[in-house]
């Protein structure tokens, strides 16, 4: 059996790629591409921070909740300079989807690496919702944008 480090790790470097290129590329390949390899510090940093803070320091939940929190923060506002998390009115929105969307990348790998998948189902369906929901959003304007 892999070592909860490494499944988080595996997990949530999959999770990240997916998940990101589905928010912020899809469908455009291109510019993905353009940010490589800068951006797998992102695939495999975050990852790698929140499985030391969950298998090494022991975090629960709240404290990783707190982390993502600043790391979202960090990541959203200060290196992608995403307006749309602090222009108002359409913070009031994307505050709250960023969070389920930053929520889904830090703890379904969790769930997944300690088997509660099933036990956090409620959790994992509205995060994966709203992940779908961004991801078609996402597609549609880009699509029409081209």
């Amino acid at each position: 059996m892999m070592r909860p480090f490494l499944r988080y790790l595996l997990s949530g470097v999959s999770i990240w790629v997916i998940v990101d290129y589905t928010t912020a590329f899809n469908p455009d390949m291109a510019r993905w591409v353009q940010h490589m390899p800068d951006i797998w510090l992102f695939y495999l940093g975050y990852p790698l921070i929140f499985a030391y803070l969950i298998y090494v320091r022991d975090w629960k939940d709240r404290r990783l909740f707190g982390a993502m929190l600043v790391l979202a923060f960090i990541i959203e506002v200060i290196f992608s300079n995403n307006s749309l998390l602090y222009t108002f009115p359409i913070l009031l929105v994307m505050n709250p989807v960023a969070v389920a969307i930053y929520s889904l990348v830090t703890f379904i790998p969790k769930w997944f690496t300690e088997n509660e998948i099933t036990r956090n189902r409620k959790a994992v369906i509205i995060l994966v919702v709203v992940w779908v929901i961004v991801s078609i959003l996402n597609y549609v304007t880009n699509i029409n944008a081209s």
